[in-house]
């Protein structure tokens, strides 16, 4: 279920329910790419995972939130990691009253830090309630893909998250001429203001374009199926 198509009458009294707070961003993403990648691709995620467990209620994505590792980029937005801990804060705090469990999740990198530090500091602030986080990454993940691509996954704006992009939202999507430099960026996020090292905002080290639909569908199709077997075994 997505909360923002329930109503009040569809809680029924006295019972507790699985909330997700999915989390994205809005952030240059190169010039290929648009700055709500990683809340569309968070979208699609939500949307798939729902089909397979409609008994848990989905908020909408959180699509402004840790991104300062952009800043100089016209267009980045972001709150402060103090700001997203009071906001995640006020979110648990309103669901309280319905909530057994709520999970957090991301498909923005710069989100998991302040996510992994808020369970850890808040996991016994809600009674009643416990609080998890689902990393969408994973090892077998990451060795499908590098298996697929030939070659390392981006860390930004590169290969994979255009392919994704190509598979859900191609008309946002632009695909880079073969000849479009490519640079190598050890560590791209280092001293966390990525416009130190990439002036185009894109950081992958692959010395190829490596880009279509079909990868796109593929690494969504496997994420998705992760997060579903976590929540699955989360909601058990």
């Amino acid at each position: 279920m997505f909360l923002e198509e329930m109503r009040t009458t569809d809680f029924n009294e006295g019972e507790k329910y699985i909330f997700v707070i999915p989390t994205g961003s809005t952030e240059q993403h190169g010039p290929f790419l648009p700055f709500g990648t990683d809340s569309y691709i968070q979208d699609t995620i939500t949307e798939e995972a729902e089909k397979q467990i409609p008994e848990i209620i989905f908020l909408p994505t959180i699509r402004i939130a840790c991104s300062e590792e952009h800043e100089g980029f016209a267009g980045s937005v972001w709150l402060s990691l103090d700001t997203m801990e009071r906001v995640m804060n006020d979110i648990c705090k309103s669901l309280q009253p319905l909530a057994k469990k709520i999970i957090f999740t991301t498909a923005h990198g710069g989100n998991i830090e302040i996510l992994n530090k808020f369970i850890g500091k808040y996991k016994n602030k809600f009674k009643g309630v416990d609080l998890h986080y689902i990393d969408l990454d994973n090892d077998e993940i990451e060795r499908k893909t590098i298996e697929l691509i030939g070659g390392p996954i981006d860390d930004h704006a590169g290969n994979t998250e255009i392919s994704m992009m190509l598979d859900i939202r191609k008309d946002l999507t632009t695909i880079p001429q073969k000849d479009y430099p490519k640079k190598s960026i050890e560590n791209a996020f280092e001293t966390n203001h990525l416009k130190d090292l990439s002036e185009d905002g894109i950081a992958d080290n692959h010395p190829k374009w490596v880009i279509s639909n079909k990868n796109g569908k593929k690494i969504m199709q496997w994420i998705v199926e992760g997060f579903v077997e976590e929540l699955k075994r989360i909601a058990d």
